[in-house]
């Protein structure tokens, strides 16, 4: 199998470059350069595997909601982590994805297997402001937003995480993803998300990019001992053993 990169797809766009690559069996998305970070990627012999590690460890949140009826995905890249829970979750659940960037989702859809049905919708807006709208509660709310230059600014604010929270359904989960953040930013990232709940617990992925995972909770999370016992059952579930291999990494975090 070869592994030379052959940029299949390249468009401009509102914030810069859009590439998609295909190395090997693997076809990334990227933004700004061709070599430039993987935002998501899929294989082309086995489109429903999931490459990326993060996103699999991201489905931790799935362990410790007490519904999975609606969720919400800010950032949709590839698609990776929406049509993951799309096709792992019950038919009644329901997806909203927030991309703000209207050739992402063009190019999900032309080349990484997106399908928008009644149950998976889209809406192309800024995530900031989309949770700040009155709207329907989630029992979960995955922040995946970021370029090679990490998360924008924005998106790091308190009050995006205040207004997360509120978007929130009792017993709802929030998670994010930290990538490629200065050192010296991420304890501020940690504490600034931490604070916006009643707890949270850090989590970290087997990604060359180093990805924190944290999540947070509108009540304390379970002691460690039943939490490991939580994400081992998800992991049987998911056939994800990357879920009990980050408990290894596991950190809990005060919140507020």
């Amino acid at each position: 199998m070869s592994d030379s990169r052959t940029v299949v797809h390249e468009a401009d766009s509102p914030f810069g470059p859009v590439y998609v690559v295909d190395t090997g069996d693997q076809r990334s998305l990227c933004f700004d350069r061709p070599d430039g970070t993987v935002q998501s990627a899929i294989l082309k012999s086995d489109p429903l595997a999931v490459p990326t590690s993060y996103v699999r460890v991201a489905t931790a949140g799935l362990a410790l909601t007490q519904g999975r009826s609606r969720i919400l995905v800010v950032g949709l890249g590839g698609g990776s982590f929406p049509m993951l829970l799309h096709r792992l979750l019950p038919r009644r659940a329901r997806l909203d994805v927030v991309e703000i960037n209207p050739v992402v989702v063009d190019v999900a859809r032309r080349f990484f297997g997106v399908r928008e049905d009644h149950r998976l919708l889209i809406h192309v807006d800024d995530g900031s402001r989309f949770v700040t709208r009155q709207g329907s509660r989630y029992d979960l709310i995955f922040l995946d937003a970021f370029s090679d230059s990490g998360t924008p600014d924005h998106l790091k604010e308190s009050r995006v995480f205040e207004d997360v929270r509120h978007r929130l359904s009792f017993g709802g989960v929030a998670v994010i993803n930290i990538a490629l953040e200065e050192p010296r930013d991420v304890a501020r990232r940690i504490e600034t998300f931490a604070s916006a709940f009643e707890d949270c617990a850090m989590l970290r992925g087997a990604s060359q990019y180093n990805n924190l995972i944290l999540v947070g909770t509108l009540a304390p999370l379970p002691p460690e001992p039943l939490f490991r016992h939580q994400l081992w059952r998800l992991a049987r579930e998911l056939d994800f053993p990357e879920l009990t291999e980050s408990v290894v990494s596991f950190k809990r975090v005060s919140g507020a």
